[in-house]
């Protein structure tokens, strides 16, 4: 069974990774090098279940939805992420496809710490992956102990990308059929 069979990337995730490049780059860079925090990205899986993305790397989560490599990782499996927990990014890693993972995520992009955080709000989840450049213990101790500061970095990047993650419900909901519906002329209501 797929454990994804009830999530799916927005239709067009690849192309919003990098369509709001300003806008997201402002709201980030108002969080970034606090806490050590060199990389973040919100996900939103709404519900109708379709990922959404803003990452201030939009190159890992491009290289990672187009890979098919986040099948693997269960940072987008619905039992971790409706849990609502922080967890690093090494223990979501799926044993099968871990040196992937690791190399796509980390030692590519040059971050030998990374976490994720999930919170669930109106039937709606959003995940925060934060990551550092740095690997000293200072840093390690404040990825594991600095939960309710990262939720509440994460919540304040939500608000301000709020328009934005609207925006791809509007486009999702434009590329989605219609359902032809007979047409009863005005006229004949009255």
């Amino acid at each position: 069974m797929d454990i994804h069979n009830e999530i799916r990337p927005h239709s067009q995730l690849l192309k919003l990774l990098f369509a709001f490049k300003n806008k997201v780059g402002a709201v980030f860079k108002d969080i970034l090098g606090i806490h050590e925090i060199n990389h973040i990205a919100i996900t939103r899986v709404g519900i109708e279940q379709e990922i959404v993305i803003f990452s201030s790397t939009p190159a890992l989560e491009f290289n990672l939805f187009n890979s098919e490599l986040w099948r693997y990782d269960q940072t987008y499996h619905p039992a971790w992420f409706r849990s609502g927990v922080q967890t690093s990014w090494q223990s979501l890693y799926s044993p099968a496809r871990y040196d992937e993972l690791y190399y796509l995520k980390q030692i590519k992009h040059h971050y030998p710490i990374g976490s994720s955080l999930a919170i669930r709000q109106d039937n709606v989840s959003y995940i925060y992956s934060l990551a550092s450049k740095q690997s000293c213990s200072q840093t390690q101790e404040i990825f594991t102990n600095q939960s309710d500061d990262f939720r509440k970095i994460g919540l304040y990047c939500t608000n301000q990308l709020q328009d934005l993650f609207i925006t791809c419900d509007n486009l999702a909901s434009l590329s989605k059929p219609k359902e032809l519906k007979q047409l009863i002329p005005m006229d004949s209501l009255v």
